[in-house]
């Protein structure tokens, strides 16, 4: 990044960091208050879920007094008749004694069927009451045989309001014999309300089943009889006997957390809520002190932003100065790489021009020499003109490879196997005076790469291994196994006892077209072939050298992990069948395609031509009995070559496809898909010896071979 942009950057990020010390600690006071309040509500909720629970207990531990105080009572009422019992100052006292034993107890009476009193704790002798229409008395009536909760109501004789549990007593025959009255105060559990949490906002309640209050304390409203519970507590225990709801409340309009049980089988709930303005009252307390934290927070963020802002533009002026320099630095860097790449090209397109020039002049002047040559000297020119056209056929071959183009054929390879294989190949491309030793290891891994290049480097190597020793010396190939990358690879390692190379040369030695030989001796992409084709395969290549001692080339290929291909040896070869067919040549270029009409018509096959993809198709479709489709791979158009083989496999399987190429990247798919490919320059024998194996391939019904001719 260019250092005026760095600087502004530097701006930039510095009121990034002023804005963000407001920012940030305003989201973190965000986020902590709405996270105190959350805890806050959770602690509260908890609280009263806990309080309730043991007010629970509380509550129905007093309701169980009550039920031993009914089995009391019963007992005495079942062993007396109702004058006795009427007239007993004996059981006057007991109901009086068992009164004053238990605090929750107001008083006790005992009715009997019609609802006439027979005896109470109060008085003695009963004074003369009766109970009238009452909802216990309507209950036993209605089939009740259990202890009966009352609404709270206003008692007669105390004028205090009073919760009545009461239950019926029965005679052995099922006749009701009398009705025990136990008369609560509410105040009792009220007292009782208010030492649970004398410092909270709270309400404690006992509520009938229909809504109304038997008791309540609050320190907001005095408990009054009128109060009836809210809705949402009506609501919330039609759905579960117990559980918590959110709703304000009736008697005194404070909204609260309310937590509510049922007590067993009573009709009675108890009910403990604790008020949300309290607890939102101290999250307030806890945001304030957040708030506060925040403040600083920002205040100090801010300040060393602001100073760090001060300096940083204090700087920036001085920084103008230094932007300027080093851009002009960075154009005369950038100038020079230019300038260097245009040297590369230069060098590149010199030795392509020197090289094809001269082979041109070959070809040119054999073709004028054989124009008047004698018929005895034309073999001899016309041999001069297609030694030449290889040669030309081979350097474009060194520069695909260069240039990472060479289609390659990757397989599983056995180095040592391969090594071994061309000992007499390499023995040819060295001489008498020079000592061939392989040191292969044992148990060598398998490489990935394409067999026939990978011989064709180490030819080269070894030619210039020979060029190197004039007087003789040793070759050496080495191989090993060895880590490679991530993971495996196999070395061979090339070594000579030659001249070896200055340093100044052993820098350039794997660039195109530079060479130390004589003129004609060398084309100077030897190496670089070498280079590409490595590259091309995922491996390195390496070279070392000193004067004197030798050089040594380096080349690492990855592990293959299957086994190699064992090639079979093919049936003995049929004589090939000069059979005629009829063939349409598809050839954009006009005097290729008029070269190649002569070829194949002199072959004995009838021809008709395309210029194109697309006008062989209509040609195709309108001409039935084409045996051969030979068609140029590269093309103008909308459609290629292998866009027109594949539409006739799917079109016309009986139709066999032959490509034929100089050059092209879809080389390989052509391969991959199962056509034949001819590479170009081809000779006439070439063509037309694929075309008969085409032909002989389709006869035998043998899809499965793809000749392959090589590039």
């Amino acid at each position: 990044m260019p250092p005026q942009r760095r600087a502004q950057g530097a701006v930039s990020i510095l009121w990034g960091l002023l804005v963000a010390s407001v920012v940030i600690p305003t989201l973190l006071l965000a986020v902590a208050t709405l996270q105190s309040r959350e805890r806050a509500v959770r602690d509260a909720g908890q609280a009263s879920e806990r309080i309730a629970a043991t007010l629970l207990a509380q509550v129905q531990s007093i309701f169980q007094t009550y039920e031993l105080v009914l089995d009391r009572v019963s007992d005495t009422v079942m062993q007396a008749r109702g004058d006795e019992l009427r007239l007993s100052r004996m059981t006057y006292d007991r109901l009086r004694s068992i009164v004053g034993s238990y605090e929750q107890i107001g008083s006790i009476w005992v009715f009997d069927a019609q609802g006439r009193s027979l005896i109470n704790s109060l008085r003695f002798p009963t004074p003369s009451l009766e109970l009238g229409e009452t909802d216990f008395l309507t209950a036993i009536k209605d089939g009740v045989r259990g202890t009966i909760i009352s609404p709270a109501v206003e008692g007669r004789i105390s004028g205090k309001r009073l919760i009545n549990i009461s239950r019926p007593v029965f005679e052995s025959d099922g006749r009701l014999r009398a009705v025990i009255v136990i008369s609560a105060y509410p105040d009792y559990f009220q007292t009782r309300f208010a030492r649970v949490a004398p410092d909270l906002d709270y309400s404690a309640s006992l509520v009938h089943e229909d809504g109304s209050f038997l008791a309540r304390n609050s320190p907001v409203v005095p408990f009054s009889g009128e109060a009836r519970a809210s809705a949402a507590f009506m609501l919330a225990k039609e759905t579960a006997p117990s559980g918590h709801f959110q709703g304000v409340s009736t008697a005194d309009g404070v909204q609260r957390d309310v937590y509510y049980h049922k007590l067993g089988a009573y009709p009675v709930y108890m009910m403990f809520g604790l008020g949300t303005g309290a607890v939102i009252a101290n999250w307030h307390e806890q945001a304030l002190f957040f708030g506060l934290f925040a403040l600083a927070a920002m205040l100090g963020l801010g300040s060393m932003t602001y100073v760090a802002l001060a300096r940083s533009r204090g700087a920036h002026s001085s920084m103008q100065s230094l932007i300027a320099e080093t851009n002009r630095r960075k154009q005369m860097e950038a100038k020079l790489v230019t300038a260097q790449r245009m040297e590369a090209l230069g060098q590149l397109t010199g030795g392509i021009a020197h090289d094809f020039n001269n082979l041109l002049t070959i070809v040119m002047g054999n073709l004028d020499l054989l124009r008047r040559a004698p018929d005895d000297r034309r073999a001899r020119l016309i041999d001069n003109g297609l030694h030449a056209v290889e040669q030309g056929r081979r350097l474009t071959q060194q520069l695909l490879a260069f240039g990472r183009r060479q289609p390659l054929r990757p397989e599983p390879v056995d180095v040592n196997e391969l090594v071994v294989g061309m000992g007499d190949m390499l023995v040819q491309s060295l001489r008498g005076d020079i000592e061939v030793d392989f040191d292969l290891a044992d148990h060598l891994w398998l490489v990935e790469a394409d067999p026939v290049q990978l011989q064709t480097t180490l030819i080269n190597l070894a030619a210039n291994a020979r060029d190197a020793m004039p007087r003789g010396g040793q070759f050496k190939i080495r191989t090993m196994n060895s880590a490679f990358g991530e993971g495996q690879g196999v070395v061979i390692i090339v070594s000579d006892s030659g001249t070896g190379m200055e340093p100044s040369v052993l820098e350039r030695a794997f660039e195109p077209f530079f060479t130390t030989k004589d003129i004609g001796r060398g084309s100077g992409l030897g190496l670089s072939q070498v280079v590409g084709f490595i590259d091309q395969s995922g491996g390195t290549v390496e070279i070392a050298s000193e004067v004197g001692r030798g050089t040594s080339v380096t080349l690492v290929l990855p592990r293959a992990h299957v086994e190699p291909v064992r090639a079979i040896a093919p049936p003995a070869a049929l004589p090939r069948e000069q059979r005629a067919c009829s063939l349409l040549l598809v050839e954009d270029n006009a005097q290729l395609r008029e070269l190649a009409h002569a070829i194949l018509v002199e072959a004995g096959h009838q021809v008709i031509e395309a210029a194109n993809a697309d006008q062989a198709l209509q040609l195709l479709r309108k001409t039935p009995g084409i045996d051969v489709v030979v068609s140029d791979l590269v093309m103008p158009g909308k459609l290629d070559g292998l866009d027109l083989a594949r539409i006739l496999r799917d079109e016309r399987p009986d139709v066999r496809v032959l490509l034929s190429t100089g050059y092209s990247e879809e080389a390989a798919k052509v391969h991959a898909e199962g056509f034949t490919l001819i590479a170009k320059p081809y000779q006439p024998e070439m063509l037309t010896g694929a075309i008969q194996d085409e032909l002989a391939r389709s006869a035998r019904r043998y899809h499965g071979n793809v000749i392959s001719l090589p590039l």
